[in-house]
């Protein structure tokens, strides 16, 4: 059974840290790379702050995480050549050759730039036909008759995804450059721009391979990416994309990444070196990193990648607690302040709901008592990605708030509870203890009525399930059985059932067509080699698609004979197509009913809280997962034990604006026993469900689709004969 991107994790034996974190303790290794002069570009402008930005970042980083100096790769100006950037990725390998799941920090300041796609990548599949890259410092410069190009994003991926393969993903990718040529140069005028807009143009040889060396054990692919039981990364593919490392970018693709006035930093870099100078990584994610920056309008830092919500460069740490919503507080010109819960009713908040808000957010697996709650909240208006909150009358108000702070649930649901039937009534109350759940759960009178079944023989419980969507394809009980003494666990178990089914059968309500996106549209293939690749192994969609009927029916092979030689495609990838005029936010979700686990395939990028980031999905145009330049890596589904069929879904939610999803995705299992988790039912409780979702959506729509997936055995051809 694939397992959860984090191993277990013991607590760090410190009497002094008031911090749930563990500490990192995996050696720690750093790329820095700083350009400012570009001498072979004559109509380019030269930085003044890269260099600046490469040495204090490089001092700060070593200072705080304690790097060896021979764990250090420095480049500057003319060492950062196009040559010298690629040899060091080949000397980051080669230095980490001895250890499993390093800490590697790469950081880049200087100029980017993007160009079309050259003739001959045809196989490489792009949303806009550009090619995004890194601005070595001889660009342009004649060397054996050739001009030297940048380095383009494809190279970038495969080097990380060569280095994720071999090293694990607790790898980091800092950038204070621009993305794009068509920037809003009317904003931010007058200050240094990190962006070249006519860089060479690229050809199909910036893309030849560099025959990298690579020694050392492999990392742990089962632990470093996890999915769910019956859909998985697939083998080899762990590293892939956004799950290979975390990017840290200092703005989006249609704006500029500033220096500041006085050419001291970068914007970007400055507002890092503030963050990092505070000392407080251990309770930081990469999240709440750049949810909290301080940024000009013109520019919004982005946070991509799988493991965004992972403690600061340490893969070991338990990831931030989704129960704990982001807010932010805003004052007028007239001095209104205004209370923003960045969650509404696409994400399950109802009007009224009540919040604990707290200075900051826990990490899973901490301790119930948390010293960070400072007062109370509930939801005064609603809308569908936000909400406003005000205090609750009749108790005290905080003195202060900070900027960014964080809503926890308490409120109960009284709409549409769950249905729970158990002959031993004594041990529904102790996983519910009377009054402190009420309205919570609903109990059957008996089994035909309800939709959940706690069986008790002796000291073991079993739980069945009954929904007709999953007869005759999974098993009705659950594969686990647990003590009945055992009630913290029970209780997780029974709302997070609760929690996915709320959310795998929501949608906007009192609509007249559900399908508030027509012009979008989900298509799964499998995926086979593309041969034009230079560098590495690159894949493409073929087939028919796989969701052509619904439900979809897919042959699935067993696990030995996906993870050994064969012939028959296995990988899957998505690709979600736009046909509309709209740009659009796309967060996609498996569910599988076997283990309850929702696991997210993609979700857009991060950034300060209330600004908008890159929407993914834009118009006329298709998003790859899997392959291409999507983001995201290839799944293949697996059967671990006998059965001959199971079943998940595929679930996209749409959104006109970005919304945090945080609160929805399950990547562990209930039925998996986290040795930390001591908090009274923390795991689960922003799973409230919500009120009557409102129809009036007009200035941010969301919408869904859904796609059921049944997998049936495939047959050996031997035993067919």
């Amino acid at each position: 059974m694939p397992t959860d991107a984090s191993p277990p994790v013991e607590m760090a034996e410190t009497k002094e840290s008031t911090t749930d974190q563990v500490q990192n303790d995996n050696n720690v290794h750093l790329l820095v790379i700083g350009i400012n002069s570009y001498p072979f570009l004559q109509e380019t402008q030269d930085l003044k702050a890269a260099v600046a930005d490469a040495d204090a970042m490089q001092d700060v980083l070593t200072n705080l995480l304690k790097v060896s100096t021979t764990n250090i790769i420095s480049l500057r100006d003319g060492e950062a050549t196009r040559q010298g950037i690629l040899s060091a990725f080949s000397r980051l390998e080669e230095n980490t050759a001895a250890t499993v799941n390093p800490c590697i920090i790469i950081y880049y300041a200087g100029h980017g730039a993007s160009g079309p796609r050259p003739d001959g990548w045809e196989g490489w599949t792009t949303d806009r036909d550009i090619i995004e890259q890194l601005c070595p410092s001889d660009l342009g410069a004649v060397v054996d008759g050739q001009v030297v190009e940048g380095i383009p994003d494809r190279v970038i991926c495969a080097l990380l995804n060569s280095l994720a393969k071999k090293r694990g993903n607790n790898i980091t990718l800092i950038l204070d450059c621009c993305h794009s040529a068509g920037i809003n140069r009317h904003e931010g005028q007058g200050r240094i721009s990190r962006c070249i807009p006519n860089p060479p143009p690229l050809t199909v040889e910036a893309n030849l391979p560099l025959y990298l060396s690579m020694s050392g054990e492999y990392a742990d692919q089962a632990e470093a990416f996890g999915g769910t039981r019956a859909l998985r990364i697939a083998s080899g593919f762990g590293n892939a994309h956004d799950h290979s490392h975390v990017l840290l970018a200092a703005c989006g693709r249609e704006q500029s990444a500033f220096e500041l006035d006085d050419g001291s930093h970068g914007i970007f870099t400055s507002r890092l070196l503030k963050f990092f100078e505070s000392g407080r990584l251990e309770e930081e994610t990469y999240e709440s990193l750049v949810e909290s920056l301080h940024m000009p309008k013109w520019q919004t830092p982005h946070c991509i990648g799988a493991n965004y919500d992972r403690p600061l460069f340490n893969r070991r740490g338990n990831c931030s607690d989704p129960a704990y919503l982001p807010c932010t507080v805003d004052k007028s010109h007239e001095g209104k302040v205004t209370y923003t819960l960045h969650a509404g009713d696409l994400q399950g908040i109802a009007q009224g709901q009540q919040f604990s808000i707290h200075s900051r957010a826990p990490l899973e697996g901490g301790n119930s008592s948390d010293p960070s709650e400072i007062g109370w909240m509930q939801v005064l208006t609603l809308e569908s990605s936000s909400s406003t909150l005000e205090f609750l009358p009749n108790k005290p108000k905080p003195l202060n708030i900070p900027r960014v702070f964080f809503a926890h649930s308490l409120s109960s649901v009284k709409e549409d509870p769950s249905t729970i039937y158990c002959q031993d009534r004594q041990l529904l109350d102790a996983i519910f203890p009377p009054g402190e759940s009420s309205g919570e759960m609903k109990y059957a009178e008996g089994p035909m009525q309800a939709a959940l079944i706690i069986t008790v023989e002796g000291d073991q419980v079993h739980i069945d399930q009954k929904d007709p969507a999953l007869e005759g394809c999974i098993p009705t009980r659950f594969a686990c059985e647990i003590n009945r003494n055992d009630t913290q666990m029970l209780q997780n178990i029974i709302r997070s059932w609760r929690h996915f089914h709320y959310h795998l059968h929501r949608h906007p309500q009192n609509l007249a067509n559900f399908d508030v996106f027509p012009e979008v549209r989900m298509e799964l293939h499998y995926l086979e080699e593309n041969r034009d690749n230079y560098y590495s192994l690159e894949y493409q969609p073929v087939g028919e698609n796989l969701l052509g009927e619904e439900p979809a029916h897919v042959e699935v092979s067993d696990l030995d004979d996906l993870d050994s030689a064969s012939e028959s495609p296995s990988l899957l990838g998505m690709t979600l197509y736009n046909d509309g005029a709209d740009a659009l936010y796309p967060y996609l979700f498996y569910f599988d009913p076997n283990d309850l686990m929702i696991i997210p395939w993609v979700i857009p990028a991060k950034g300060p809280l209330g600004r908008a980031v890159d929407a993914p999905l834009l118009p006329h145009s298709k998003l790859t997962l899997g392959y291409g330049n999507g983001g995201a890596s290839p799944w293949e589904f697996v059967f671990v034990d006998n059965r001959e069929k199971d079943i998940g879904f595929f679930k996209l939610f749409l959104s006109s604006s970005p919304a945090n999803f945080a609160c929805l995705s399950r990547r562990k299992s209930p039925f998996e026993k986290d040795p930390l988790s001591n908090r009274q039912g923390e795991m689960d409780k922003e799973a409230k469900e919500a009120e009557e979702l409102k129809t009036d959506l007009v200035a941010k729509r969301w919408g869904v689709k859904m796609a059921t997936v049944i997998q049936v055995r495939a047959r050996n051809p031997s035993e067919s004969s």
